[in-house]
């Protein structure tokens, strides 16, 4: 008896781990680049804001030598289109998530369904999860004193979030 119970929980627990792979890449978003972030956010200032950053010449600005060390490289990366095109920088869908199935205006005017759709909204984790002391130490020198309120005032979207202020 003890032993049919043991199996069939090994059973259930294997099929609930098969389903979760299934649903994971069912769930699965593919990368577009900024070229389509750019489309809309252009006119709202986030584009021309992201430009003027940091993350938007990370892998621009490192040596050779650096962008061909897989480890340090990944911090300077977003992902690679369903093309396969690289798409080096930190770009708006590193942060953000990959855009394919959020992308359309009509479903970014509507921030409940562009999440349930794979955007995501940066949080002070997230961050983290680069600007840490495992990370290069340009990278990880953010880390040091990071306080999230403070970056995001001054971050990607600081100067399309003024423009916005303003009206």
């Amino acid at each position: 008896m003890r032993t049919k119970l043991i199996v069939t929980l090994m059973i259930v627990a294997f099929a609930a781990v098969m389903f979760s792979m299934a649903v994971a890449e069912d769930a699965k978003h593919e990368y577009v680049g900024t070229k389509k972030c750019k489309m809309c956010h252009k006119k709202d200032g986030i584009f021309e804001s992201w430009s003027a950053s940091k993350h938007a010449t990370a892998w621009d600005d490192l040596s050779d030598a650096d962008k061909a060390n897989k480890d340090l490289a990944k911090y300077y990366t977003t992902g690679t289109t369903a093309k396969g095109i690289a798409l080096n920088n930190i770009q708006c869908e590193a942060c953000h998530g990959a855009g394919a199935d959020y992308k359309k205006k009509s479903i970014m005017k509507d921030q409940a369904k562009a999440v349930a759709a794979g955007m995501v909204i940066p949080t002070a984790e997230m961050c983290l999860g680069c600007h840490n002391d495992k990370a290069p130490a340009a990278v990880a020198a953010v880390a040091k004193d990071f306080d999230f309120a403070k970056a995001v005032a001054k971050g990607t979207h600081a100067k399309a979030k003024k423009a916005e202020a303003k009206k």
